[in-house]
C-alpha cells in the first residue's frame, strides 16, 4: 500500500537566488562594491583582478551564476581559503580588501533600493497571496543580514505575508543546521514533515533534509547547480514561478 502523502501547512523560502534571480539583482551591486574596494586600494585599473573577484563571488563575464561562487558556499573555511588564494594570485592585500568590501556593503542598500524599485515582483506577490489563501505559514530563512532582508521583503511587497524571518543576525545557528527550521515549526505549531523548503543551493537542500522537511524544492535562479541540487531535492524548477502549478503545494488545482 502506498504511503499517504502528508498535507503541507508551511513553506520556507531562502531569499537570494530563490525569491528572485541572483545575478539579475546582485551583479550590478557586486560590480559596484568591487569597484569601490579596488578604488580604496589604489588599484582601480586592475580590470582582470576585478573580473576575477566577481567570478570568485559567483557571477561570470556573461552575468550568469557560477555554482562554486563564494556567495553560494556556506563553509567558512573554504571561503577563507579561496579568498586568500585569490589575494595571493592577484597580489591583493587581504586586510585592505576586506575593509574596502565592508565599506561597500554599507553603500549597497542605497543601490539595492534603486535596483529593486525598478523590478517587477508580481509573480512573487501572486504566489505568496495564493499560499496565504491556502492557509500556509510562510517563513524566510536567509544568510543575509536583517536590514537587507527587511528591505528586500518590503520593496518586493511580501513583508506582510511572511510570518517568520531568520537572518544572519538572528540567534539561530546557520544553515544547514536545522535550528531556524525548528523554530519556524514551533511558532507555526506544525511538524517538519508538513513544511516545504524552497532554495537554490545544495546547503538549502541539506538544511531541509536535516530538518526532515516534507518536501524539498530547488530552483535554478541562484547557484544553478542542477547536478548537486537533484541529489537532495524532490523537484528542481527553473524559477519560483513554477511553484504556482506544483500539485504538492496546491493539490486541489
Amino acid at each position: 500500500m502506498a504511503q499517504k502523502v502528508e498535507k503541507l501547512k508551511g513553506i520556507i523560502f531562502d531569499k537570494d537566488g530563490t525569491l528572485f534571480d541572483y545575478a539579475q539583482v546582485w551583479e550590478t551591486i557586486l560590480k559596484e562594491g568591487i569597484a569601490l574596494t579596488f578604488n580604496s586600494m589604489g588599484k582601480q585599473h586592475h580590470q582582470t583582478a576585478k573580473q576575477a573577484m566577481l567570478s570568485l563571488m559567483g557571477i561570470d563575464e556573461k552575468g550568469q551564476c557560477i555554482p562554486r561562487g563564494l556567495v553560494f558556499t556556506h563553509r567558512r573555511v573554504q571561503i577563507l581559503r579561496r579568498f586568500l588564494l585569490y589575494c595571493i594570485r592577484y597580489r591583493v592585500n587581504a586586510i585592505k580588501a576586506i575593509k574596502g568590501y565592508n565599506r561597500s556593503v554599507k553603500h549597497s542598500e542605497v543601490l539595492l533600493n534603486e535596483k529593486l524599485k525598478q523590478m517587477d515582483f508580481s509573480v512573487q506577490q501572486r504566489l505568496f497571496r495564493r499560499l496565504k489563501e491556502e492557509g500556509y505559514h510562510i517563513g524566510v530563512i536567509t544568510s543575509d543580514n536583517a536590514s537587507s532582508t527587511n528591505l528586500f521583503l518590503s520593496l518586493m511587497g511580501l513583508e506582510k505575508m511572511v510570518d517568520f524571518i531568520a537572518s544572519r543576525d538572528s540567534n539561530y545557528r546557520r544553515k544547514p543546521h536545522s535550528e531556524a527550521f525548528n523554530a519556524f515549526c514551533t511558532q507555526a505549531g506544525i511538524n517538519p514533515s508538513q513544511v516545504a523548503m524552497v532554495g537554490d543551493t545544495f546547503t538549502d537542500m541539506l538544511f531541509a533534509k536535516r530538518a526532515q522537511s516534507g518536501y524539498r524544492i530547488a530552483v535554478l535562479t541562484g547557484s544553478n547547480d542542477r547536478r548537486r541540487l537533484e541529489r537532495l531535492s524532490d523537484v528542481v524548477y527553473e524559477d519560483i514561478s513554477f511553484l504556482d502549478t506544483d500539485k504538492r503545494l496546491f493539490p486541489a488545482q
